[in-house]
């Protein structure tokens, strides 16, 4: 890799940053900023972006569509089968089918060539994830909705592989006139998804297995993050190597792993969601830079049109039908299609693989689902944000620490607390904490510094050994202070730090003298908060 490849990925990461912000200034997600700079630095605009970089980045796609297909297993939990497993289905079948309909009829009638048709059909019932469910955590959403989408994107790609076997086999009858193959049609197809499937799987009983053996070790967090990374470059080698489906073999991986170890692995998608952003950025520019406008003809924009008319129709007429006949919520019903509009890694792959074995075709299909990918990861976002908004799922999936932010130390900490004196005497201590519902409590001396504090768990022990109560002082029972806040600190701080060491509190003392105490910032106090919080959200 040359310097020259190094400079422009600094360019695509910071400019697309910089995109991003500005899109969200006036309310666009982000994703929208990341591909409309990959135009600007693409072959279309600038060519900084040059198809042999685009090129030379493609283990980048690999990568950044493995860890959100991994991501995206992540989030169908066996709750999540069990309440919606029906309704997932019908809907899948609905919205993909339909999608396939709708797009073959119209292109077909328009372009007088069915096998063009067909395969835009099964390419059509594929929706892409990366670009909604990078909407979905960038507005933290959460609901029935939003699991639907989740679900719907991680499942699309088995029905489009399916349905593009069968339109290939179709499609090569009406072009080369040869005779259905039932291993193009449905044998292949049900490889590569059954191949996925044991491999996502396997891999996640391994890592399973790794996890119990060194979730003991130091640098537990390191080891996992690595392992987890490893895993999913593992998937994606092997599925290339064999022919599995590679977005749907990380899904089986994701879905097996946070079922079969729903403890641990939520470590490991937190882990892997702080880590891919850059490569994320990436990903969206490089989509962006791929769009060449000047080899677009007419014939190949109104198809295009169709294309995009009769997927979107699909998609929501077959979503609404499919969410009404399997009663699932209204809010499924009314807004799920919304969410379905974005396509990328297995239409591009499949419009690749078609473009190899159609010579006559494949120019036609690389140009329309080139454009019609790009014109959908710009409009399909905002829809995402809308159909959530519309559902009212923004902002519901907020962990605690994020609750916290908006509030400081000072906001809830206690003034009036009971101190012990250095120099009290055990029964003194006891009558201090009898009168008091903390467990710890501050020692503090003449000048109302704090030099140590005495935990009750520290004298109950003493009570039981005769021990003369007037030869123990508080100096003799008290721990060092180690832990402090400032009114001003942070309570998602002040919070990590009382649970990370096991703190019922933390002494609040004054910036110019850290010695001088306030008040105290209480573990129970911050649970107000957050409980409050939490009703909030839900209101």
């Amino acid at each position: 890799m040359s310097s020259g490849t190094i400079l422009v990925i600094a360019i695509a990461l910071i400019f697309g940053v910089l995109g991003a912000r500005l899109f969200k200034t006036v309310r666009i997600p982000q994703v929208v900023g990341y591909i409309v700079i990959g135009l600007v630095l693409g072959v279309s605009v600038t060519n900084i972006l040059t198809k042999d970089l685009i090129e030379e980045f493609r283990p980048l796609n690999y990568i950044a569509l493995g860890i959100i297909g991994f991501l995206v297993g992540g989030e169908l939990k066996k709750s999540v089968f069990k309440k919606f497993g029906k309704s997932m289905v019908v809907i899948l079948l609905f919205e993909g089918i339909a999608a396939f309909l709708f797009v073959t009829f119209l292109t077909g009638f328009f372009t007088g060539n069915w096998g063009l048709a067909i395969i835009l059909g099964a390419l059509a019932s594929a929706t892409a994830p990366a670009a909604t469910v990078d909407v979905l955590w960038e507005y933290k959403a959460a609901g029935v909705l939003t699991t639907m989408i989740f679900a719907i994107v991680a499942l699309d790609d088995g029905l489009a592989l399916l349905l593009y076997g069968f339109a290939n086999a179709i499609a090569k009858i009406l072009v080369e006139h040869r005779a259905f193959s039932l291993y193009e049609g449905i044998l292949k197809p049900l490889y590569s998804i059954g191949g996925a499937a044991l491999l996502g799987i396997l891999v996640a009983i391994i890592f399973r297995l790794i996890l119990d053996a060194t979730r003991k070790q130091k640098h537990e967090q390191d080891l996992m993050l690595s392992f987890t990374f490893g895993s999913i470059i593992l998937i994606i080698a092997l599925s290339l190597r064999f022919g599995f489906d590679m977005i749907l073999a990380e899904m089986f991986f994701g879905v097996a792993l946070v079922n079969i170890a729903p403890f641990y692995s939520q470590k490991v998608f937190d882990s892997m969601k702080s880590f891919s952003p850059p490569i994320y950025i990436l990903f969206f520019v490089l989509a962006g830079a791929r769009l060449e406008l000047k080899s677009l003809t007419v014939f190949t924009v109104i198809t295009a049109l169709l294309y995009l008319g009769g997927r979107t129709l699909g998609k929501n007429l077959g979503a609404f039908i499919g969410a009404k006949l399997s009663h699932a919520s209204s809010k499924v019903a009314k807004y799920l299609g919304l969410g379905l509009f974005s396509q990328a890694g297995v239409t591009i792959g499949l419009a690749i693989s078609a473009f190899h074995n159609y010579p006559s075709l494949g120019l036609s299909i690389i140009n329309i689902v080139t454009l019609t990918t790009f014109i959908v990861q710009i409009i399909g976002p905002p829809f995402v944000k809308l159909a959530i908004k519309k559902a009212d799922e923004i902002n519901r999936n907020v962990t605690e620490e994020e609750m916290l932010e908006k509030y400081s130390v000072g906001n809830v900490m206690q003034k009036e607390v009971p101190y012990i004196k250095p120099h009290m005497m055990l029964p003194e201590i006891l009558d201090v904490f009898s009168s008091s519902d903390l467990d710890d409590i501050p020692v503090v001396d003449a000048k109302g510094e704090i030099i140590g504090i005495v935990r009750l768990s520290k004298i109950k022990p003493m009570l039981s050994r005769n021990i003369p109560t007037n030869l123990v002082i508080a100096q003799d029972l008290m721990l060092p202070v180690i832990h402090h806040a400032f009114p001003v600190s942070n309570l998602r701080e002040a919070y990590k730090t009382i649970v990370r060491n096991g703190l019922s509190f933390l002494p609040v003392v004054s910036e110019e003298n850290h010695r001088k105490i306030l008040g105290i910032v209480t573990l129970d106090a911050i649970k107000e908060i957050i409980r409050k919080e939490t009703i909030r959200a839900k209101e």
